[in-house]
């Protein structure tokens, strides 16, 4: 990003949080913002989040170091056609949409190599350029989804992106995001919005507003959300939220039995693994401790990035820093990492000298 701008398209919550926190890091970045809700990058600009509005897509596109899309997900893939021509063969293309299989195997079609689907795991239930934030991914999961085809120097500047905005980048296979995602946020979004159907159905709304605790505006926070975004993301990945809504069916069916049967043992014991699984699923994560780094050479060949951070991911590795030293003859570099804990560093060690390469490890003063 150190030559040419950043082109952000669509200027809402995560575009326009995109274009904030970049900015933050770097006031001297240039970015052009593009939205088609007339004046939105307009206000984008006023806000900060861009340096400029363009009047289209692709003005905001030609000549781009990098173009981020944050449109609707359901219509990135058209947006990557109708870029072929105009995005540049140096620029990298990266998206931050919650679902990815589709945008991605179309990323590729579109700019072969040079495409790198995100999705941060930030939000709001809030939208729009209003509730942009440039302090929304700090800290936060920011999910990269590199394939066999990803350059190395692409996925390189979408870290460097990443690590800009505050994110912590993880590696996932496009499919097993798409499956997980429906799980753990498309599922919530329609067990919420089903909630609140529910608990209006009496009718006194009032009432229910007065009685509402804790629980319940927790739970239902999310169905506040933007339906036309959410109707776009389920459109994305119908399959996976599909199946996720039948397991909830059968879950819920079954919970209903209990209850008609009276059967109160059967229904604590139920809601006890269910407590017992909460718990265990937001402890502290086994893998944080001291900084281990990792060394080893790499080919100058697309899909090794991909190679290793899956291998973390999978391993439940959590890599703190990233970087890629080239070298000045070309054909090969040098891939250094930071591990979080002695353990899983030796356990990614140990795997990715199984797949062929040769690791070295070291304390990180």
């Amino acid at each position: 990003m150190a030559s040419g701008h950043v082109a952000i398209l669509g200027t809402g919550l995560i575009g326009g949080s995109v274009g904030l926190a970049l900015r933050a890091a770097d006031p001297a970045l240039p970015i052009i913002g593009y939205d088609p809700a007339p004046g939105e990058a307009e206000r984008a600009v006023a806000r900060g989040a861009a340096s400029a509005a363009a009047p289209s897509a692709h003005a905001a596109a030609e000549g781009a170091r990098m173009v981020v899309l944050a449109m609707p997900v359901d219509r990135m893939p058209e947006v990557c056609r109708s870029l072929e021509a105009v995005v540049g063969s140096d620029a990298v293309v990266t998206d931050v949409g919650s679902a990815k299989a589709g945008v991605v195997a179309q990323g590729e079609a579109s700019f072969g190599d040079r495409f790198v689907g995100g999705h941060p795991m930030a939000g709001s239930e809030r939208h729009g350029i209003d509730a942009a934030d440039d302090a929304l991914f700090e800290g936060a999961w920011w999910i990269l989804t590199p394939t066999s085809r990803t350059s190395s120097t692409a996925y390189s500047r979408v870290l460097e992106l990443v690590a800009r905005a505050g994110g912590k980048p993880i590696a996932i296979d496009p499919s097993t995001h798409d499956v997980l995602l429906a799980r753990l946020s498309h599922l919530p979004q329609i067990a919420s919005s089903a909630i609140v159907e529910v608990a209006v159905a009496s009718g006194d709304r009032e009432t229910l507003l007065g009685l509402a605790g804790n629980g319940f505006r927790d739970v239902t926070r999310i169905a506040a959300s933007n339906p036309d975004l959410w109707v776009a993301i389920i459109k994305s990945n119908r399959a996976s939220v599909l199946e996720a809504l039948d397991g909830l069916g059968d879950r819920l069916r079954r919970v209903a039995e209990l209850v008609r049967e009276e059967s109160w043992d059967e229904l604590a014991r139920w809601l006890d693994g269910a407590r017992r699984a909460r718990l265990e699923l937001f402890a502290k994560p086994h893998y944080t401790g001291e900084p281990v780094g990792l060394s080893m050479l790499i080919p100058d060949r697309p899909g090794v990035l991909a190679e290793v951070t899956t291998a973390a991911g999978k391993l439940g590795a959590n890599i703190e820093d990233l970087r890629i030293v080239h070298s000045t003859e070309g054909g090969r570099g040098r891939l250094e990492l930071v591990v979080a804990g002695r353990e899983p560093a030796d356990r990614l060690s140990d795997m990715l000298q199984e797949i062929g390469y040769h690791v070295t490890t070291g304390t990180v003063d």
